[in-house]
Parts: structure tokens; sequence; C-alpha cells
């Protein structure tokens, strides 16, 4: 491309500071415009790079669990109730664990507070109730003593408690002679069995204390639709057949447990519960995604 005689550049070129001095010195004349025009690149700047750092840690980084795609979160939908997001209860949790052909695995959580003494000061802090394959299934090992097995998990067992890393070195001085120790929750002492790692992260929650349910099979009715399912498909399964699978699944949850007081299976059957498995990113990412 022709830019003109070589001397023509020279003088371009030569002018390129000229014009960079005058620039500044208009602009040391109106200090206002200065100030809102580096404050605007400043917002600019800082907003991409926000933006940046919630796509990248949040949207383009996996979840932090082994095989994240595999992880899928258990809901339902109700169109005769015009309930899109219909949580999992006692009842389809056993269900699904019994005779589900998708899952390797499936558990139950519930984000709650607890009041914790004998530790110091007490307490309220942030605790996770989960069933005992809850943990598993997202590949969460302890770093510190181990995580609930199914004996764990039945009901009339001992009550035992895992804490979280950071809870663990900010009341206990990181002591890893914790094991054992009692711990009383909600006036009720806990045997500490395990710690996790560091790196730990629930999705959106941040407790500091888990606690098994303990969910007594015997007493489950069909209703209190209050937990938040999660599971592991099998390799290989995709979500169309996970939530065929669930499906199949529905009519069971009637044979294999009660209807409350009050409730006939006809009105079970007008709510239309349907399966609404999806990838457990979305519990995280939310609206973010779009």
């Amino acid at each position: 491309m022709n830019h003109g005689p070589p001397g023509f550049v020279y003088l371009r070129m030569a002018l390129v500071p000229v014009r960079l001095s005058r620039t500044v010195r208009r602009l040391l004349r109106t200090p206002m415009f200065m100030a809102v025009a580096i404050l605007t690149l400043g917002l600019g700047i800082g907003a991409n790079a926000a933006i940046f750092s919630v796509v990248n840690g949040v949207l383009l980084k996996p979840l932090p669990y082994r095989d994240a795609d595999r992880l899928v979160g258990v809901w339902h939908s109700a169109p005769g109730m015009n309930i899109d997001l219909l949580n999992q209860s006692p009842a389809t949790y056993f269900t699904y664990r019994d005779e589900g052909r998708v899952f390797e695995d499936i558990g139950l959580w519930s984000d709650t507070a607890v009041s914790v003494t004998g530790t110091g000061e007490p307490e309220r802090v942030e605790a996770l109730r989960v069933t005992d394959g809850t943990l598993g299934v997202l590949g969460v090992q302890a770093a510190l003593g181990r995580i609930f097995t199914a004996d764990d998990d039945l009901p009339g067992r001992p009550n035992r408690v895992i804490l979280t890393h950071g809870y663990w070195r900010r009341t206990l001085g990181s002591n890893p002679g914790v094991l054992g120790r009692p711990l009383t929750i909600d006036g009720t002492p806990h045997e500490v069995i395990g710690v996790l790692p560091a790196g730990f992260r629930f999705l959106n929650q941040t407790p500091q204390v888990i606690l098994p349910f303990q969910l007594d099979r015997a007493k489950v009715f069909i209703g209190n639709f209050s937990y938040v399912g999660v599971a592991r498909l099998k390799p290989g399964v995709t979500l169309a057949q996970a939530n065929g699978d669930v499906a199949r699944m529905v009519p069971l949850v009637v044979e294999r447990f009660p209807l409350p007081n009050g409730f006939t299976r006809q009105m079970f059957e007008e709510i239309r519960m349907a399966p609404n498995v999806r990838p457990l990113s979305i519990e995280v990412i939310g609206d973010i995604g779009r």
C-alpha cells in the first residue's frame, strides 16, 4: 500500500509527539472532563475484568468435582400445580435409589443453621444435612478421618458430624486430635468423624458442619418435597435417558409409600408429577448463564 513519499512518512511520525502533547495540554485545561474520561475508562476496564472473572470462574471452568459432567440435579415438575421445579422427598429418594437404572448413586441435601457449643463461645453456624451418599456422589473424601457411611445415616445410630476445613482451623486450631471429640450441636453431643479438604465447595452453600439426615424409612410417606436431590449418572447415560428412567419410577413411589391423610391416589395423579433432571452446573450458574 502506498503511504506517500518517505519524507511524508517521517514528517507524519515526527508530528505524533506534538499532537499528543497538545492533547495532554487540552485535557489539563479541562480537569473535570479528564477526570470523567479516566473514571469512565477505569469503570469500563473493571467491569470487563469482573465479567471475565465470572465467565471464567463459573461458566468456563467445570464444577470442582470428579467427572462433573455426569453430575445432575434431580428435580421434578408438577404441571397440574403449575410448578416447574419441584424438590425431592424422602419417598422419591428411596424409590430412585432402590429402583434406578441410570444413577451410580443419588443423595439428598438441605441447608440449615445450628447452634454449636464446646469450642469456646457458643455460636450459630451454617450447616448441611445430607444422606450418606451425597458427598460420595460428588467424589468428596475427607482430608482427616472419613465421610458418612450408610450406617451413620440410619435412624437411631450415634450422632456424628463432619467439619469443613475452615471451621476446623478457625475453632479448633487445626488440631489433628479432633477425631472422636464430642461437639454439642443444638444441645446434643455429636462425635466428630472427619474434616473435609481445604478446597471443598458445596455448590453455592458455605456450610461449617455436615450432619446426616438419618431418615426413618418406616415413617416416610409421600410428601415433604423440601429436599434437593443430586446424583451421578452412570458412564454414557444421557439426560434424556435419566429423565426417562425417573418417569418410569414416579408411579412406583405411590406403590412403595403411603399417601398422607386426606390425599388420594387420584389427587396425586392430577398433579402430573414428571421428571426434571438437569445438569448440576445449573444449580451454581443459574441466571448468570443467560
